[in-house]
């Protein structure tokens, strides 16, 4: 047999469901963008794109030619995944210095105050977590003007100086933490122990891991509340209270990594069925959901790569229906007669197409490995044939050459495009020609079923 040609054959259905796996991805980190800066606008001010409005505009977006964004969607798949670590850093950064300020109060308040102190520093207590940028500056300011006051003061009580000192050295080391010192150094007490720079140190990157808890993912109020409890506490039970918190964050914050692990599989998954509208997929996005509420990364994966190898299944599926949906009713508009074998078109199906004019020749498709489309002309043995290569041979796989050349046109109207990786020309080889068959019209239990012409 002569004339083979393979070609792959790629519908814009699947440029389609790529577009919209990414548009799903990119939803989701922008649904985190927004939610960071939302956070983050109730602290601070936040300059740069409102990713709220550029979340909701991917509603517009899907609804019109996704196609036509692609410029968006690549500049978006590039940016967010840095815009989300800012965010994240600056959140948590915002949270541990309102922290860092409410701890050099309590440390103040610990030491005893007057009157107007008392009051100044009772107004910054756990409402300090909430304290917009302007209000933490003014309170900043209250608590460093207390705070040099009190090491300006001589100490009356020599059989307290080194205490003193040293709850002193830890509210400076804590309010200079805090980025609420001015530019003018703090002075810290020359008889202030190791330990106590030591536990500030501690203390501040306690306040920085738990400022920089994803609060959708886990609670560290318990965690803010310990804290809150140091400043009182005894300077030699300081350190094993620290231990106990730093334990207790450490197992939270691995937690809150996990979580989000499992929620970056989910919305893998997720994605994976984004292009897809049926029970199966909706199956799938059940297990994901049941994998995310139980907070199982194993299972999650599980279910992610299930909706993945359903989802490119499908894919093939789709479009392999497509290709021999549309090849069948051109070939059909070319004037051959088509039998298609199997249901579906999957590795291993065929079409057979041959015109009523040549009944000693007819064309075979067939779907081989690699989701390419094979074609070849095929020739019978009748009385009269010749042997090697004879003029009609070259004549019929001419032909072929020309109509598919003509039904490639037609499927790329169709938004199928064609990529040819072989093609043999007309008389490259002699045809072995197939044993002479039956009239095509008397072999009814051999045939394929014959398609109605569309």
């Amino acid at each position: 047999m002569s004339k083979l040609v393979v070609a792959n054959y790629r519908v814009s259905d699947a440029e389609r469901r790529a577009v919209r796996r990414k548009i799903a991805l990119i939803r989701a980190t922008l649904k985190r963008c927004a939610a960071l800066r939302d956070e983050l606008a109730k602290l601070e001010p936040v300059a740069g794109e409102d990713w709220a409005t550029t979340l909701a505009q991917y509603d517009t977006f899907e609804k019109g030619n996704i196609f036509e964004f692609t410029e968006v969607h690549n500049r978006l798949e590039d940016d967010l995944p840095g815009v989300v670590e800012q965010l994240e850093k600056a959140l948590g950064e915002a949270r541990a210095k309102r922290t860092r300020l409410e701890l050099t109060a309590a440390t103040l308040s610990a030491l005893g105050a007057s009157p107007e102190e008392k009051a100044i520093l009772g107004t910054i207590d756990a409402r300090t977590a909430t304290l917009y940028a302007d209000k933490y500056a003014v309170a900043a300011a209250q608590v460093e003007a207390i705070l040099r006051k009190r090491l300006d003061t001589p100490l009356a009580d020599p059989g307290q100086a080194a205490p003193t000192a040293n709850q002193l050295a830890l509210a400076a080391e804590l309010l200079a933490a805090s980025a609420g010192a001015t530019a003018v150094p703090l002075p810290v007490p020359r008889s202030s122990a190791s330990r106590e720079t030591s536990d500030a140190a501690r203390i501040n990157r306690l306040a920085t891991q738990i400022g920089g808890l994803d609060t959708s993912l886990a609670t560290f109020d318990d965690l803010l509340t310990r804290l809150r409890e140091l400043p009182a506490a005894d300077p030699g039970q300081r350190a094993l209270l620290i231990d106990s918190i730093e334990l207790a964050a450490s197992e939270r914050l691995a937690a809150a990594r996990r979580t989000r692990e499992v929620c970056d599989v989910v919305e893998d998954g997720n994605a994976w069925l984004a292009p897809f509208a049926s029970m199966s997929a909706d199956e799938h996005r059940r297990k994901l959901a049941e994998a995310a509420a139980a907070g199982n990364l194993v299972a999650a994966r599980a279910a992610r790569d299930d909706a993945r190898a359903w989802a490119e299944a499908e894919a093939r599926r789709l479009d392999g229906a497509r290709i021999r949906a549309a090849m069948v009713a051109e070939l059909q508009g070319l004037g051959y007669e088509v039998n298609v074998q199997g249901g579906e078109w999957a590795e291993g199906s065929r079409i057979t197409a041959a015109r009523p004019s040549e009944p000693n020749y007819d064309v075979q498709l067939s779907a081989i490995p690699g989701g390419q489309v094979q074609s070849k002309v095929r020739a019978y043995d009748h009385a009269g044939r010749s042997g090697g290569i004879n003029r009609r041979d070259v004549e019929v796989e001419q032909s072929w050459c020309d109509d598919l050349a003509k039904i490639n046109k037609l499927l790329a109207e169709r938004g199928i495009g064609a990529e040819v990786l072989r093609e043999d020309g007309p008389g490259t080889a002699a045809q072995v020609p197939l044993t002479a068959r039956h009239d095509r019209g008397s072999d009814e239990l051999s045939r394929p079923v014959q398609l109605e012409r569309k």
